[in-house]
């Protein structure tokens, strides 16, 4: 199974560093063994910045301390020496066994590194903004919406009002209704989506919380946030459906989603019983 590899994300995520945390990566990325035997101040000094860049360097890509950066990165020099594990992009030559054998170790890789980014903090947020809330919108645009969808078939489940719709002009019409006791939940991987950045100021405006699910990185969208959750940058170029980022968020949902039930009580269980017997009733 393919773990955490502390390298790759921070390849990864090249585009959202300061200009001195990009001489820290890039370091790190070209001497990975002699960064094992260095301190925090040595390291700033090849990299001319403070130590305090290398700390927020560390937690940039999800690491608490230089301490446990250098821990990850022996971890992937074992990996290196023990198995090589695919990370490439499909090509047209490849058989349907690479073919999955690379989607199921993208797939991996990203729930382990946005396992590392995410912040619990935050899902715990979500889950109270919403269980909090008298109604809840959903959006996503294009692939995101897959994942909006199935937050929306989460909450009915459990009895919570949900609204969604694929037409942004539909969206933004309920978004104009909205109030300080509503919350927007919106997924979007790149945060740079027109319409979810108008959609997100109309909430805004309107005095409902918003709650985004996106790449981890600055953007349009994360700096009009009320509560963040991040995956990682696991597809820099071109994409094929953002499938790695599909399968992160679905999960970040998931959690958001238990915690959502477990705040709710025993009962909620009974709704989720409930809703299950009538799906059930259908099928036969």
């Amino acid at each position: 199974m393919r773990q955490f590899s502390v390298l790759t994300l921070i390849d990864a995520q090249m585009n959202h560093y300061s200009p001195a945390e990009g001489r820290v990566a890039d370091y790190v990325l070209e001497n990975p063994t002699t960064t094992l035997n260095l301190t925090t101040k040595q390291l700033a000094k090849r990299c001319q910045c403070s130590e305090a860049t290398i700390i927020r360097f560390c937690q940039r890509v999800g690491i608490n301390s230089f301490k446990e950066l250098k821990i990850e990165l022996a971890k992937d020099a074992h990996k290196v020496n023990n198995e090589q594990l695919p990370n490439l992009p499909v090509n047209f030559e490849d058989d349907t066994e690479a073919v999955l054998e690379k989607v199921m170790s993208k797939s991996m890789s990203a729930l382990m590194n946005t396992s590392r980014l995410v912040s619990s903090s935050a899902i715990d947020e979500a889950a109270e903004a919403i269980h909090g809330a008298k109604r809840v919108f959903l959006y996503g645009a294009g692939g995101s919406s897959v994942v909006a969808l199935d937050a929306q078939y989460k909450l009915l489940r459990i009895d919570i009002s949900a609204l969604f719709s694929l037409d942004s002009h539909v969206q933004m019409v309920m978004a104009t209704n909205m109030t300080k006791d509503d919350v927007l939940f919106v997924v979007s991987t790149s945060g740079q989506t027109k319409e979810v950045v108008e959609l997100m100021q109309i909430a805004k405006d309107k005095g409902a919380a918003v709650i985004l699910l996106t790449q981890h990185g600055s953007s349009p969208a994360s700096r009009l946030a009320d509560i963040l959750l991040t995956i990682s940058v696991e597809e820099q170029h071109i994409r094929i459906g953002t499938m790695s980022a599909r399968i992160a968020q679905l999960a970040i949902v998931d959690a958001m989603f238990i915690r959502l039930c477990i705040q709710k009580g025993n009962q909620v269980f009974e709704r989720i019983i409930d809703t299950h017997n009538v799906i059930q009733k259908i099928k036969r």
